[in-house]
């Protein structure tokens, strides 16, 4: 598209983490006196980012704020309840996923720079086969909790769809709240 500026050597993704609720979380964490957060910014980091900042330097000084219950981290509204039981649907759905077959009989179907879930008797792999025809096999259980992984084809990656959670083709956490590797099959 662009051949003076060369061969693309990077690329960048992000992903963006939304409260049940879609509103930043922002004020002193919850059971703790002296420890603020703000996080969860649904995409909204500059609005939410000079909020958060407005917050919590009152808060730190100890001034009144009158927005200060809209952002409260240990905030629990009843209309986020629905939201709440939809997403968490989503990783009981997901657990039925083991019981499925594989995406593909064996790891001889793989081609090069794909990656997909196949069933190996009882257990699920996370198998990748890379442009030099190694193959990578991964458990396919998130160490998370234990969510069914699916393959990222655009990124490269394995996602977690209960909790966002990335994996590299090698099993290396990239994104949280996973922070333990996948374990590696021989």
């Amino acid at each position: 598209m662009l051949p003076k500026l060369g061969n693309i050597t990077h690329r960048w993704s992000g992903q963006t983490l939304d409260p049940v609720d879609y509103s930043a979380y922002s004020g002193r964490n919850p059971g703790n006196e002296h420890v603020y957060v703000h996080t969860g910014d649904s995409g909204q980091g500059l609005t939410h980012g000079v909020a958060g900042s407005l917050l919590l330097s009152r808060l730190i000084m100890g001034e009144p704020c009158p927005w200060e219950w809209f952002y409260d981290p240990a905030r629990v509204t009843m209309s986020a309840a629905k939201n709440f039981i939809a997403e968490n649907i989503t990783a009981v759905k997901n657990f039925a996923e083991y019981i499925a077959p594989g995406e593909l009989n064996s790891v001889d179907e793989l081609q090069q720079g794909k990656g997909a879930i196949i069933r190996e008797g009882l257990r699920k792999v996370a198998a990748y086969r890379d442009e030099s025809g190694k193959l990578h096999r991964v458990s396919a259980a998130c160490t998370h909790v234990g969510c069914h992984l699916h393959w990222n084809s655009f990124e490269q990656c394995w996602d977690c769809p209960c909790h966002g959670s990335h994996f590299a083709i090698d099993g290396t956490p990239l994104n949280a709240p996973a922070v333990a590797p996948l374990e590696k099959l021989e």
